[in-house]
Protein backbone atom coordinates (compact mmCIF):
# COMPACT_ATOMS: atom_id res chain seq x y z
CA UNK A 1 0.00 0.00 0.00
CA UNK A 2 2.90 2.32 0.86
CA UNK A 3 4.55 1.67 -2.50
CA UNK A 4 1.25 2.18 -4.34
CA UNK A 5 0.77 5.61 -2.75
CA UNK A 6 4.38 6.51 -3.47
CA UNK A 7 4.19 5.54 -7.16
CA UNK A 8 0.79 7.20 -7.52
CA UNK A 9 2.27 10.45 -6.16
CA UNK A 10 5.19 10.18 -8.58
CA UNK A 11 2.81 9.65 -11.52
CA UNK A 12 0.75 12.70 -10.48
CA UNK A 13 3.92 14.82 -10.29
CA UNK A 14 5.06 13.62 -13.74
CA UNK A 15 1.64 14.37 -15.26
CA UNK A 16 1.62 17.86 -13.76
CA UNK A 17 5.12 18.52 -15.09
CA UNK A 18 4.09 17.36 -18.57
CA UNK A 19 0.93 19.48 -18.48
CA UNK A 20 3.04 22.45 -17.48
CA UNK A 21 5.56 21.89 -20.30
CA UNK A 22 3.20 21.14 -23.17
CA UNK A 23 2.36 24.33 -25.13
CA UNK A 24 -0.98 25.22 -26.72
CA UNK A 25 -1.95 27.85 -29.33
CA UNK A 26 -4.14 29.56 -26.71
CA UNK A 27 -3.85 32.56 -24.42
CA UNK A 28 -5.67 33.25 -21.17
CA UNK A 29 -7.36 36.63 -20.73
CA UNK A 30 -7.53 37.22 -16.98
CA UNK A 31 -8.61 40.15 -14.77
CA UNK A 32 -5.81 42.67 -14.38
CA UNK A 33 -5.15 45.62 -12.11
CA UNK A 34 -7.55 48.24 -10.81
CA UNK A 35 -5.47 51.37 -10.28
CA UNK A 36 -6.45 54.48 -8.30
CA UNK A 37 -5.48 57.14 -10.84
CA UNK A 38 -5.14 59.95 -8.31
CA UNK A 39 -2.03 58.11 -7.10
CA UNK A 40 -0.60 57.81 -10.61
CA UNK A 41 -1.49 61.16 -12.21
CA UNK A 42 -0.40 64.62 -11.04
CA UNK A 43 -1.55 67.78 -12.85
CA UNK A 44 0.25 71.09 -12.44
CA UNK A 45 -2.02 73.54 -10.57
CA UNK A 46 -4.45 70.68 -9.99
CA UNK A 47 -5.96 69.51 -6.71
CA UNK A 48 -6.25 65.97 -5.39
CA UNK A 49 -9.12 66.73 -3.05
CA UNK A 50 -11.77 64.44 -4.52
CA UNK A 51 -13.58 62.21 -2.04
CA UNK A 52 -14.12 59.54 -4.68
CA UNK A 53 -11.74 57.81 -7.06
CA UNK A 54 -11.38 57.00 -10.72
CA UNK A 55 -10.12 53.46 -11.21
CA UNK A 56 -8.30 52.25 -14.29
CA UNK A 57 -9.14 48.61 -15.01
CA UNK A 58 -7.10 46.29 -17.18
CA UNK A 59 -6.67 42.73 -18.36
CA UNK A 60 -3.64 40.47 -18.51
CA UNK A 61 -2.91 38.07 -21.35
CA UNK A 62 -0.69 35.06 -20.69
CA UNK A 63 0.35 32.11 -22.80
CA UNK A 64 -1.51 28.96 -21.89
CA UNK A 65 0.36 25.71 -21.45
CA UNK A 66 -1.82 22.62 -21.25
CA UNK A 67 -2.27 22.96 -17.49
CA UNK A 68 -3.41 26.59 -17.73
CA UNK A 69 -5.60 25.72 -20.71
CA UNK A 70 -7.47 23.15 -18.63
CA UNK A 71 -7.68 25.56 -15.69
CA UNK A 72 -9.16 28.21 -18.00
CA UNK A 73 -12.19 26.00 -18.65
CA UNK A 74 -13.14 25.96 -14.97
CA UNK A 75 -12.69 29.64 -14.09
CA UNK A 76 -15.68 31.71 -15.31
CA UNK A 77 -13.63 34.92 -15.11
CA UNK A 78 -11.10 33.72 -17.68
CA UNK A 79 -11.45 33.67 -21.45
CA UNK A 80 -9.44 31.48 -23.80
CA UNK A 81 -8.45 32.98 -27.13
CA UNK A 82 -6.75 31.23 -30.00
CA UNK A 83 -3.52 32.85 -31.11
CA UNK A 84 -4.62 32.49 -34.74
CA UNK A 85 -7.73 34.61 -34.08
CA UNK A 86 -5.72 37.64 -32.95
CA UNK A 87 -3.26 39.13 -35.41
CA UNK A 88 -1.27 40.92 -32.69
CA UNK A 89 -0.86 37.76 -30.62
CA UNK A 90 0.68 36.00 -33.61
CA UNK A 91 3.64 38.37 -33.78
CA UNK A 92 6.87 38.34 -31.81
CA UNK A 93 6.22 39.14 -28.13
CA UNK A 94 8.64 42.08 -28.11
CA UNK A 95 6.92 43.58 -31.17
CA UNK A 96 3.51 43.07 -29.56
CA UNK A 97 4.59 44.78 -26.32
CA UNK A 98 6.14 47.64 -28.29
CA UNK A 99 2.89 48.22 -30.23
CA UNK A 100 0.82 48.18 -27.05
CA UNK A 101 3.22 50.59 -25.31
CA UNK A 102 2.99 52.99 -28.26
CA UNK A 103 -0.79 52.79 -28.18
CA UNK A 104 -0.76 53.61 -24.47
CA UNK A 105 1.53 56.60 -24.99
CA UNK A 106 -0.72 57.95 -27.75
CA UNK A 107 -3.79 57.30 -25.62
CA UNK A 108 -2.28 59.32 -22.77
CA UNK A 109 -1.58 62.25 -25.10
CA UNK A 110 -5.14 62.19 -26.42
CA UNK A 111 -6.52 62.01 -22.86
CA UNK A 112 -4.51 65.07 -21.89
CA UNK A 113 -5.70 67.02 -24.94
CA UNK A 114 -9.38 66.16 -24.37
CA UNK A 115 -9.26 66.92 -20.63
CA UNK A 116 -7.31 70.18 -20.99
CA UNK A 117 -9.67 71.45 -23.70
CA UNK A 118 -12.65 70.69 -21.49
CA UNK A 119 -10.94 72.64 -18.69
CA UNK A 120 -10.54 75.66 -20.99
CA UNK A 121 -6.92 75.23 -22.12
CA UNK A 122 -5.62 75.11 -25.71
CA UNK A 123 -2.96 72.41 -26.15
CA UNK A 124 -1.12 72.43 -29.48
CA UNK A 125 -1.23 69.26 -31.56
CA UNK A 126 0.59 68.35 -34.76
CA UNK A 127 1.10 65.37 -37.00
CA UNK A 128 2.20 64.16 -40.43
CA UNK A 129 -1.15 63.26 -41.96
CA UNK A 130 -3.63 60.56 -41.00
CA UNK A 131 -2.63 56.92 -41.03
CA UNK A 132 -5.30 54.55 -42.34
CA UNK A 133 -5.88 51.57 -40.04
CA UNK A 134 -8.82 49.96 -41.85
CA UNK A 135 -11.54 50.38 -44.48
CA UNK A 136 -15.29 49.93 -43.95
CA UNK A 137 -16.88 47.25 -46.13
CA UNK A 138 -19.27 49.75 -47.72
CA UNK A 139 -16.63 52.45 -48.16
CA UNK A 140 -16.11 54.00 -51.62
CA UNK A 141 -12.43 54.13 -50.61
CA UNK A 142 -12.23 50.34 -50.78
CA UNK A 143 -9.61 49.22 -53.33
CA UNK A 144 -8.50 52.86 -53.66
CA UNK A 145 -6.96 53.35 -50.23
CA UNK A 146 -5.19 50.67 -48.21
CA UNK A 147 -4.25 50.27 -44.54
CA UNK A 148 -0.89 51.94 -44.12
CA UNK A 149 -1.63 54.78 -46.55
CA UNK A 150 -1.24 58.30 -45.14
CA UNK A 151 -3.73 60.98 -46.23
CA UNK A 152 -1.99 64.36 -46.55
CA UNK A 153 -4.55 66.45 -48.51
CA UNK A 154 -8.28 66.74 -49.15
CA UNK A 155 -8.65 68.58 -52.45
CA UNK A 156 -6.03 71.32 -52.04
CA UNK A 157 -6.27 71.61 -48.26
CA UNK A 158 -3.40 70.04 -46.25
CA UNK A 159 -4.14 67.46 -43.57
CA UNK A 160 -1.80 67.21 -40.58
CA UNK A 161 -4.04 65.61 -37.96
CA UNK A 162 -7.25 63.61 -37.74
CA UNK A 163 -8.90 66.76 -36.44
CA UNK A 164 -7.85 68.64 -39.59
CA UNK A 165 -9.37 65.89 -41.72
CA UNK A 166 -12.65 65.85 -39.78
CA UNK A 167 -12.99 69.63 -39.90
CA UNK A 168 -12.40 69.71 -43.66
CA UNK A 169 -14.85 66.89 -44.34
CA UNK A 170 -17.55 68.63 -42.28
CA UNK A 171 -17.49 71.51 -44.78
CA UNK A 172 -18.81 69.16 -47.50
CA UNK A 173 -22.07 67.23 -47.88
CA UNK A 174 -22.68 63.58 -48.70
CA UNK A 175 -23.46 64.25 -52.35
CA UNK A 176 -19.96 65.53 -53.05
CA UNK A 177 -16.74 63.86 -54.15
CA UNK A 178 -13.32 64.82 -52.81
CA UNK A 179 -9.82 64.33 -54.16
CA UNK A 180 -7.70 62.53 -51.58
CA UNK A 181 -3.92 62.85 -51.83
CA UNK A 182 -2.06 60.16 -49.92
CA UNK A 183 1.37 58.62 -49.44
CA UNK A 184 2.02 54.97 -50.12
CA UNK A 185 5.59 53.74 -49.66
CA UNK A 186 6.72 57.40 -49.63
CA UNK A 187 5.19 58.04 -53.06
CA UNK A 188 2.30 60.51 -53.43
CA UNK A 189 -0.90 59.46 -55.22
CA UNK A 190 -4.37 60.97 -55.51
CA UNK A 191 -7.82 59.52 -56.08
CA UNK A 192 -11.42 60.73 -56.21
CA UNK A 193 -13.66 59.37 -53.44
CA UNK A 194 -17.41 60.09 -52.96
CA UNK A 195 -18.41 61.00 -49.42
CA UNK A 196 -20.87 58.77 -47.58
CA UNK A 197 -23.06 59.04 -44.49
CA UNK A 198 -21.59 57.30 -41.46
CA UNK A 199 -23.60 55.80 -38.57
CA UNK A 200 -22.91 56.56 -34.93
CA UNK A 201 -23.00 54.06 -32.06
CA UNK A 202 -26.80 53.82 -32.31
CA UNK A 203 -26.63 53.22 -36.07
CA UNK A 204 -28.15 56.63 -36.73
CA UNK A 205 -26.55 58.74 -39.44
CA UNK A 206 -24.79 61.72 -37.86
CA UNK A 207 -21.77 62.61 -40.01
CA UNK A 208 -20.14 62.10 -43.38
CA UNK A 209 -16.74 60.72 -44.35
CA UNK A 210 -14.86 58.40 -46.67
CA UNK A 211 -15.39 55.28 -44.55
CA UNK A 212 -11.95 54.62 -43.05
CA UNK A 213 -10.53 53.99 -39.61
CA UNK A 214 -7.55 56.29 -39.06
CA UNK A 215 -5.32 58.00 -36.51
CA UNK A 216 -2.93 60.92 -36.68
CA UNK A 217 0.49 59.80 -37.88
CA UNK A 218 3.33 60.76 -35.52
CA UNK A 219 1.05 62.68 -33.17
CA UNK A 220 2.86 65.37 -31.16
CA UNK A 221 1.39 67.59 -28.43
CA UNK A 222 2.51 70.65 -26.51
CA UNK A 223 0.69 71.15 -23.24
CA UNK A 224 0.21 74.39 -21.28
CA UNK A 225 0.43 72.45 -17.99
CA UNK A 226 2.78 69.73 -16.84
CA UNK A 227 0.98 66.43 -16.37
CA UNK A 228 2.81 63.47 -14.87
CA UNK A 229 1.39 60.02 -15.63
CA UNK A 230 3.04 56.98 -14.06
CA UNK A 231 1.43 53.96 -15.71
CA UNK A 232 4.42 52.10 -17.12
CA UNK A 233 2.99 48.65 -16.41
CA UNK A 234 -0.27 49.35 -18.26
CA UNK A 235 -0.31 48.70 -22.00
CA UNK A 236 -2.81 49.50 -24.76
CA UNK A 237 -5.23 52.39 -25.41
CA UNK A 238 -8.32 51.39 -23.43
CA UNK A 239 -7.59 53.54 -20.37
CA UNK A 240 -8.06 56.79 -22.31
CA UNK A 241 -11.49 57.62 -20.88
CA UNK A 242 -10.65 57.27 -17.18
CA UNK A 243 -7.27 59.00 -17.55
CA UNK A 244 -8.99 62.03 -19.07
CA UNK A 245 -11.61 62.02 -16.29
CA UNK A 246 -8.92 61.99 -13.60
CA UNK A 247 -7.00 64.85 -15.23
CA UNK A 248 -10.15 66.96 -15.53
CA UNK A 249 -11.18 66.12 -11.97
CA UNK A 250 -7.91 67.56 -10.66
CA UNK A 251 -8.51 70.77 -12.64
CA UNK A 252 -12.12 71.43 -11.64
CA UNK A 253 -13.66 72.56 -8.37
CA UNK A 254 -16.51 70.05 -8.47
CA UNK A 255 -15.75 66.42 -7.68
CA UNK A 256 -16.68 64.53 -10.85
CA UNK A 257 -16.49 61.25 -8.93
CA UNK A 258 -19.30 62.32 -6.61
CA UNK A 259 -17.58 60.57 -3.68
CA UNK A 260 -17.97 57.25 -5.51
CA UNK A 261 -15.48 54.64 -6.72
CA UNK A 262 -15.83 54.94 -10.49
CA UNK A 263 -14.14 52.35 -12.68
CA UNK A 264 -14.27 52.31 -16.44
CA UNK A 265 -12.73 51.58 -19.80
CA UNK A 266 -12.88 53.02 -23.29
CA UNK A 267 -10.67 54.12 -26.16
CA UNK A 268 -10.82 57.93 -26.27
CA UNK A 269 -10.50 59.76 -29.59
CA UNK A 270 -9.29 63.33 -30.05
CA UNK A 271 -12.84 64.48 -30.83
CA UNK A 272 -14.10 62.94 -27.58
CA UNK A 273 -15.68 59.82 -29.08
CA UNK A 274 -15.36 56.66 -26.99
CA UNK A 275 -14.95 53.42 -28.90
CA UNK A 276 -15.26 49.78 -27.93
CA UNK A 277 -12.61 47.71 -26.15
CA UNK A 278 -11.79 44.08 -25.43
CA UNK A 279 -11.80 42.29 -22.09
CA UNK A 280 -15.00 43.80 -20.68
CA UNK A 281 -15.77 40.80 -18.45
CA UNK A 282 -12.31 40.75 -16.86
CA UNK A 283 -12.32 44.52 -16.28
CA UNK A 284 -15.69 44.41 -14.56
CA UNK A 285 -14.50 41.52 -12.38
CA UNK A 286 -11.48 43.60 -11.39
CA UNK A 287 -13.70 46.64 -10.66
CA UNK A 288 -16.06 44.60 -8.45
CA UNK A 289 -13.12 43.08 -6.58
CA UNK A 290 -12.06 46.62 -5.66
CA UNK A 291 -15.59 47.56 -4.55
CA UNK A 292 -16.28 50.02 -7.39
CA UNK A 293 -19.75 51.58 -7.37
CA UNK A 294 -19.93 52.41 -11.08
CA UNK A 295 -18.43 51.05 -14.27
CA UNK A 296 -18.32 53.22 -17.42
CA UNK A 297 -18.31 51.34 -20.73
CA UNK A 298 -18.38 52.30 -24.41
CA UNK A 299 -21.90 52.14 -25.83
CA UNK A 300 -21.01 49.20 -28.10
CA UNK A 301 -19.76 47.17 -25.13
CA UNK A 302 -22.90 47.83 -23.07
CA UNK A 303 -24.89 44.66 -23.96
CA UNK A 304 -21.90 42.46 -23.08
CA UNK A 305 -21.19 44.42 -19.89
CA UNK A 306 -24.75 43.91 -18.61
CA UNK A 307 -24.13 40.15 -18.50
CA UNK A 308 -21.50 40.63 -15.80
CA UNK A 309 -22.87 43.72 -14.09
CA UNK A 310 -24.56 42.19 -11.04
CA UNK A 311 -23.51 44.20 -8.00
CA UNK A 312 -22.22 47.23 -9.91
CA UNK A 313 -23.94 50.02 -11.85
CA UNK A 314 -23.07 49.82 -15.57
CA UNK A 315 -23.25 53.12 -17.47
CA UNK A 316 -22.83 53.24 -21.28
CA UNK A 317 -21.20 56.34 -22.79
CA UNK A 318 -20.87 57.56 -26.38
CA UNK A 319 -18.35 60.35 -25.88
CA UNK A 320 -16.54 62.35 -23.23
CA UNK A 321 -19.35 64.90 -22.84
CA UNK A 322 -21.85 62.07 -22.41
CA UNK A 323 -19.66 60.59 -19.66
CA UNK A 324 -19.50 63.93 -17.84
CA UNK A 325 -23.26 64.45 -18.03
CA UNK A 326 -23.99 60.97 -16.69
CA UNK A 327 -21.47 61.35 -13.86
CA UNK A 328 -23.04 64.67 -12.82
CA UNK A 329 -26.46 62.97 -12.68
CA UNK A 330 -25.28 60.21 -10.32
Amino acid sequence: MYYFKRYFLIIIIIVLILLNLLPTPYFLVIPGQAVNLSEKITVENGEKDAKGQFLLTSTAIIKANLLLYIYGFFDPNIDLINRDDKILLNMDQKDYINIMENLMQESQMISQVVALRKAGYSPEISGRGILIKGILDNSPAKNKLLPGDVIIKVDKRPVHTLEDFSEIIRSYNSSQTVRITFLRDNTAYSTLIPLIELPNADNKTERIGVGVYADTKDLQCRFPLKIEIDLEKIKGPSAGLVIALEILNQLTENDLSGSLLIAGTGNLNMDGRITEVDGIKQKIVSAKKHKADVFLVPQKNYPEALKFGQGIKIIPVDDFDDALIKLIKL
